[in-house]
């Protein structure tokens, strides 16, 4: 019973990644908001704090897409609460989100795999000329904010499957040292934390568990690709950790904590 108990716990364990050298240039870290739409003010709470990123949760509404984590009732539409005041901010700040000429980041989580969110969807961002737009051959019109797409597998898939160029680029919610490398439709990863980390992000984080978070890091640049690690300990630790290894965005629910821990 005992070595059955141990077999069960170490299948458990991540895999160790090997050791991937970071190459010469590292991305900054975004901070990034986790379910946005949860704050009191949706988009303008995240703003206030200075984060280049968002995510918000979509389904399809009728002839519109709704924000929320579980469906009907919701928060409001993603025109509504994403992109019309982004496009606003961006008219009102002289081309970006913030004023400052840096790339800002719109995580759109597919709650549905439905024809009817992907067509409704790729018809709204059509209209928004700010978006960044990709063709399939991995070349970027840059706009002052990214879309990309999370969520269900098969509705993003399909979505940049269609013709170019695209206002939104998509993730893959799993990552492997063979992926190929990134193009016009696949430049992002959004991966569960505890798929690679067993640490909770209390004290220091062990000399192993640095080394397997910059390995996975480091894996996902090699390929050409930005990384975004979700269900992760909202600590400061962590944050701390993340940041240091050059995670592209660092996700929380703590606006104002996170703000304050990345703040000079």
């Amino acid at each position: 019973m005992r070595q059955l108990f141990l077999a069960v716990l170490l299948s458990a364990c991540p895999a160790v990644l090997p050791d991937i050298d970071a190459g010469p240039s590292v991305n900054p870290s975004f901070k990034h908001a986790h379910n946005d739409y949860e704050h009191p003010r949706p988009l303008l709470d995240a703003l206030d704090a200075k984060f280049e990123s968002v995510e918000a949760d979509v389904w399809l509404d009728s002839s519109d897409i709704g924000v929320s984590h579980d469906g009907a009732p919701f928060k409001g539409s993603l025109k509504t609460l994403y992109l019309d005041p982004l496009a606003q901010r961006v008219a009102a700040n002289g081309g970006s989100v913030h004023g400052d000429g840096k790339p800002f980041y719109l995580w759109l989580d597919l709650k549905q795999g439905s024809a009817g969110l992907q067509n409704q969807l790729a018809t709204q961002l059509a209209d928004y000329a700010f978006l960044t737009r990709f063709d399939d051959a991995g070349e970027a019109q840059p706009g002052a904010v990214t879309v990309v797409l999370t969520g269900d597998a098969a509705g993003k898939k399909a979505l940049v499957d269609r013709p170019a160029p695209r206002p939104y680029i998509r993730d893959s919610n799993d990552f492997s040292t063979s992926d190929p490398p990134a193009d016009g439709k696949w430049g992002y990863y959004a991966v569960n934390y505890y798929s690679f980390m067993q640490w909770d992000g209390a004290g220091t984080i062990p000399t192993t568990q640095r080394k397997q978070l910059e390995n996975l890091i480091n894996g996902a640049h090699a390929n050409g690709r930005r990384i975004r690690l979700f269900s992760n300990p909202d600590t400061a630790a962590y944050w701390a950790a993340a940041k240091d290894a050059h995670a592209d965005f660092v996700n929380t629910d703590k606006l104002a904590e996170l703000a304050a821990a990345f703040t000079p």
